[in-house]
């Protein structure tokens, strides 16, 4: 999450008036603005700009600003989007309906510029304050990785550590750029979560294609599976037809010389506590670290896991 100028604000309005002069005060004051004139537009741009906050308008073509909170608040990695309703008036009922879409803050027309300032830069403090999150996938960051670990050793639990990496993935982000690199780590973190979350686990992002993950330590097969089944299948939609059909991207090195790279895969090291007397987070971290880095050394996706015993 970015603070101050420079962050991301996506603005959604089908009054031209309103959309300009809430992007001129905005820029006024050094952010990025991306606008959209309408419901759909508005979702689209959420997902391909990755805005730090969204400014929606509750009376929109195509889907209304609730219909468009209650869209983004279902994908787990927008969760924590701090989003603003404009509305013409705000009675008790339009709150209620908005707070239960998921809005985060009301503004009613017409406002005052400088009150719009504040709320923008109170709604990014909220968020930055409440969760230590990656900028990009909205996961929790190191802070709360290390808590969720401390917490899982302190109680003595049965759990399993997945230290997830991309392999090959420095060379697609040069060949075909950030924002397709971007894409892809917004993705892998979906499918994680979406193999994770509902087992009872945990998902962190340490940034750029590193994530961690803690799960009960009787599923951590068909979890790791269920993981690279998905990202084996997701990953082909990020590739051009004729590198996919090749099975690699070719990429001239710093001697320039040509080198081909293959198909990004993902490699999972996975630490089971019930193996080891772990006294703190360093321990697991080092040896989950040596996992992963044996699990790269293959040429598919695939998990490696540390069996011996104390």
């Amino acid at each position: 999450m970015f603070m101050g100028p420079k962050a991301k604000i996506l603005v959604a309005d089908d009054d031209m008036y309103i959309r300009e002069l809430i992007k001129d005060t905005l820029e006024s004051d050094s952010y990025q603005v991306i606008t959209a004139t309408d419901g759909n537009d508005a979702l689209d741009k959420a997902y391909t700009e990755s805005p730090d906050i969204i400014i929606l308008d509750v009376n929109m073509p195509h889907k209304d600003g609730y219909e468009v909170c209650e869209r983004i608040r279902k994908d787990i990695l927008m969760s924590n989007l701090p989003i603003i309703m404009l509305t013409v008036k705000s009675t008790d009922k339009d709150e209620i309906k908005g707070l239960t879409a998921g809005v985060d803050d009301y503004l009613t027309k017409p406002f005052k510029p400088a009150v719009l300032l504040a709320r923008i830069r109170s709604a990014l403090q909220r968020v930055q304050q409440g969760i230590n999150v990656n900028p990009l996938t909205y996961l929790p960051g190191n802070t709360a990785i290390i808590k969720e670990i401390e917490d899982k050793l302190k109680n003595g639990c049965n759990f399993a550590v997945l230290y997830i990496d991309l392999d090959n993935f420095k060379a697609l982000n040069d060949y075909y750029g950030f924002q397709r690199g971007d894409d892809i780590i917004k993705e892998t973190a979906r499918i994680i979560l979406s193999a994770i979350v509902k087992k009872g686990g945990f998902v962190g992002h340490i940034g750029g294609d590193d994530f961690i993950a803690t799960i009960p330590g009787d599923i951590f097969k068909r979890v790791c599976e269920e993981i690279i089944e998905n990202f084996d299948s997701s990953i082909k939609q990020y590739y051009n037809d004729d590198d996919l059909k090749n099975g690699h991207i070719t990429i001239e090195n710093r001697r320039g010389e040509k080198e081909k790279f293959p198909i990004v895969t993902i490699s999972i090291g996975v630490v089971l506590s019930k193996n080891k007397e772990f006294s703190h987070v360093g321990e697991i971290s080092r040896l989950g670290s040596e996992l992963k880095k044996y699990a790269k050394k293959q040429l598919k996706s695939n998990y490696v896991v540390d069996r011996r015993r104390t």
